[in-house]
């Protein structure tokens, strides 16, 4: 379900650039990652002032004189930008990002458990001081997660 969401959000954001290529040739030009676009695309929406700093040509219309006549900070438009926001999508970001960072640190974790009992090992065992790199162990090539 959430990656029909995904799918549905992507064809929009692609609609949305459909309508307004300065925006795809200014990120062409600049380099700029298309996550970030889209990033912003799905926090601030598309009637915001954001896509100025991509060259979105301004459309004549009653909110852009709306918006030219009232220029300074207001709650309103605060409150605006705080209602686009989907919070579900970030908290399915965020979520991600969390399962990445615990698989990551689990995956540090068996390297310094493997480096611990490697040099436990290395301690132990007087022959291995004197030919290191003899005679492979089995035991740390069995723990090693690298080794086929």
């Amino acid at each position: 379900m959430a990656e029909e969401r995904t799918n549905a959000a992507i064809k929009k954001f692609k609609n949305f650039l459909r309508s307004h290529p300065e925006i795809v040739e200014y990120v062409h030009e600049n380099g700029i990652k298309w996550r970030d676009v889209f990033d912003d695309w799905v926090i601030f929406g598309e009637k915001n002032d954001v896509w100025k700093k991509y060259g979105m040509r301004a459309e004549d219309t009653e909110e852009s004189h709306e918006k030219k006549k009232s220029s300074t900070f207001s709650l309103n438009k605060m409150l605006e930008v705080v209602d686009t926001i989907d919070t579900k999508q970030w908290q399915e970001r965020l979520d991600t990002i969390s399962g990445a960072l615990t698989g990551i640190r689990s995956f540090i974790g068996q390297f310094q458990q493997n480096n611990e009992q490697n040099k436990q090992n290395d301690g132990n065992d007087p022959g291995s001081a004197e030919h290191p790199s003899s005679q492979p162990s089995d035991r740390s090539n069995s723990q090693n997660p690298f080794f086929f």
